[in-house]
């Protein structure tokens, strides 16, 4: 097998060698585990402080027969492509966060060209790399690149298959339909030209599948897949797995253990409630701060024997609705401290790890947590539930319903309702009033160590379910 992946998303680089991100999870820790086994090319977007040259595509040789393929493009098509398309219409429409009142307004074609544009640059590199034997397997990922499938589906060169990954949630039909029909059904249709699409959970291919049966006349849809124009796709669920061994060693560095000596010195004693998360409109940081205000509004002195410590890092991309939604953060954090805090011993916390340490914050807070919070108003999968599941020694996980991994770790958490402050209260309250099961942790950890990358890719290339 020859993999060829693609995403908008990339390792960084210097001097011509890749820098893989130190994360135990997430679309390009994968995607570079599966390129160091099986070799490959990676087509990727030059980022805008990328190294200087005159050349449309870079090319870096990396370690173990890896190819990075960086295309360069102009920075106002690259801006609409991702800004525009990506960020204010796609991510924000997949996470219910569209101001339907306003948007989608009537100056998207423009945009919308250039996310073509981009979307043409990676199905004409991928063509190049094409040698037409059928053990090529091109796998294209997200929502930055879902025009790809239909253009490499034109090619008479293409014999391998062509598998679609979207790490997003995906929204139900009648959401999904705010689109143009220019942009819904071309969506849809050039997703329909992959072999296979995978989403993290049933529930997301399940909302996919109804958007094809609502917008796509004469789309068959069953549970495995759906057909349309003669071509067969199938859908398949394929959860990221957890880099078990990366959480190892990031536990086991001594930035980690700097970090957990400073949360407890913080900690002043205190039992402590973890949630770790980008400051991101979906993460729904402002209703767990509300939910934990009314726990402390009914019993004030808990705060004396707990601390709420919130690990928050920046989004990739911040727009002025994080912007404020970061400023509301603050302000709720500082309310509940003049409210319930004491000199020196705030009540909740908001820490803003350093970028190179991030990873290591993270992990120290989660592996000392007592009670993790995990709301998400939805969320594609959301990595911090399983590693929280897998650090945490005596403490408990409350999940999201809305996030997919509550589907495989539903058995082993506690469920919240993630719009319902005051039953995401309660369920905080029962939490911090009862210890974990040790048995059923060690079963978390079991499945967790059980799923890798090797299966993942194995689901995506449709060999097993």
């Amino acid at each position: 097998m020859r993999l060829i992946v693609c995403s908008n998303s990339a390792p960084r680089w210097q001097d011509g060698v890749g820098l893989l991100p130190r994360s135990p999870g997430g679309l390009v820790p994968l995607l570079a585990t599966l390129l160091g086994e099986h070799g490959g090319d990676w087509v990727c977007t030059m980022p805008a402080d990328g190294p200087p040259g005159p050349e449309p595509v870079e090319v870096a040789r990396l370690p173990g027969d890896v190819t990075l393929h960086r295309l360069r493009l102009p920075p106002a098509t690259v801006e609409q492509h991702y800004e525009t398309i990506g960020v204010r219409l796609l991510l924000w429409l997949f996470h219910y966060l569209l101001d339907t009142a306003r948007q989608p307004d009537g100056r998207l074609a423009e945009a919308w060209s250039a996310y073509e544009a981009v979307n043409r640059a990676y199905a004409d590199r991928v063509a190049a790399l094409l040698t037409g034997s059928a053990e090529e397997f091109v796998l294209v990922n997200d929502h930055h690149l879902f025009l790809v499938p239909e253009m490499l589906g034109r090619r008479a060169e293409r014999r391998g298959r062509v598998a679609f990954f979207q790490g997003l949630p995906w929204c139900e039909p009648d959401y999904f339909g705010v689109l143009p029909a220019y942009i819904r059904d071309r969506v849809l249709t050039s997703l329909l030209c992959a072999d296979v699409i995978g989403f993290h959970c049933t529930r997301w291919a399940r909302a996919f599948l109804g958007c094809c049966a609502r917008f796509l006349p004469g789309c068959a849809v069953d549970d495995d897949g759906a057909t349309f124009d003669g071509h067969r796709t199938r859908v398949t669920v394929a959860p990221f797995p957890l880099d078990v061994a990366m959480v190892e060693r990031l536990r086991d560095e001594p930035a980690t253990a700097d970090w957990r000596a400073r949360l407890d010195r913080d900690a002043g004693g205190r039992r402590l409630i973890v949630r770790a998360d980008r400051i991101d409109l979906w993460k729904n940081l402002p209703r767990g701060f509300a939910a934990y205000r009314s726990v402390l509004e009914r019993e004030p002195g808990l705060a004396r024997d707990w601390w709420f410590c919130a690990v928050a890092t920046p989004p990739g991309r911040p727009t002025e609705r994080t912007r404020d939604l970061q400023r509301e953060c603050e302000g709720l954090v500082a309310d509940l401290n003049e409210r319930f805090g004491a000199p020196g011993r705030p009540a909740v916390s908001l820490v803003y790890p350093d970028l190179a340490t991030t990873r290591n914050c993270v992990v120290a807070a989660l592996s000392g947590a007592d009670l993790t919070l995990v709301n998400p108003t939805f969320d594609g999968m959301n990595l911090v539930a399983k590693e929280a599941l897998y650090l945490g020694e005596r403490g408990r996980l409350l999940l999201s319903v809305n996030a997919g991994a509550y589907e495989r770790l539903a058995e082993h958490v506690t469920p919240v309702h993630p719009f319902d402050v005051e039953a995401t209260a309660s369920a905080l309250r029962d939490a911090m009033t009862r210890g974990t099961d040790p048995a059923g942790r060690a079963a978390a950890r079991r499945l967790l160590r059980d799923q890798d990358a090797t299966d993942w890719l194995k689901r995506m290339m449709g060999v097993e379910r």
